[in-house]
């Protein structure tokens, strides 16, 4: 073979390979190419998916987290001041704090004061029960009592307070009495 028709030949040869490789790039590697690029939109958007649902879930939680707290803001100021007057509960409180502390419940009356309208629109209104107490014992008892009532979850304030020398047959025991005026609160309906 001579070399003209040698250098032909590898031309030809290398025209065919340049026509096959652009058939292949255009039938195969293109194609391929597209789909790989759909393919990766399809990803990203699919992990934005992800991700913005993941901040929608992450806000409901706080939402519920939220709205359980609230509950327990309710049920705990339904403690600390109750939906209802409860009357039975609050004798039994004072009742249960005298005995606790060693004190002898001498007298107990329960007056009815006239309902407070509240400036806050959650509570429609505040009413008060007024206790008149008669106590006697000691006054280390006594001031237990006091902290008892001051560190219960009910709302009660001390109105007035008289402390007086107890009987003298009971005066060598170092008892007094104590003849008191307390507050409790309600929400009015």
């Amino acid at each position: 073979m001579k070399v003209s028709a040698k250098r032909v030949l590898s031309i030809l040869i290398s025209i065919s390979m340049l026509i096959g490789s652009i058939f292949v790039y255009s039938s195969l590697i293109r194609p391929t190419y597209s789909q790989i690029k759909d393919l990766r939109a399809e990803k990203a958007s699919r992990l934005d998916f992800i991700a913005k649902n993941e901040a929608y879930i992450q806000q409901i939680q706080k939402a519920l987290r939220e709205y359980q707290d609230s509950k327990n803001i309710t049920e705990t100021t339904s403690l600390i001041l109750p939906l209802n007057q409860d009357l039975a509960s609050r004798v039994n409180q004072i009742a249960g704090m005298s005995s606790n502390n060693k004190l002898i419940l001498e007298l107990l009356s329960v007056q009815q004061l006239p309902i407070k309208p509240s400036n806050q629109p959650i509570i429609k209104g505040i009413g008060v029960l007024r206790f008149n107490l008669q106590l006697m014992g000691s006054y280390e008892n006594f001031k237990s009592f006091l902290q008892a009532l001051e560190t219960n979850i009910t709302l009660i304030d001390l109105i007035d307070l008289k402390i007086s020398q107890a009987a003298q047959a009971k005066a060598a025991e170092n008892n007094f009495r104590y003849t008191m005026v307390v507050d409790t609160y309600y929400q009015a309906e």
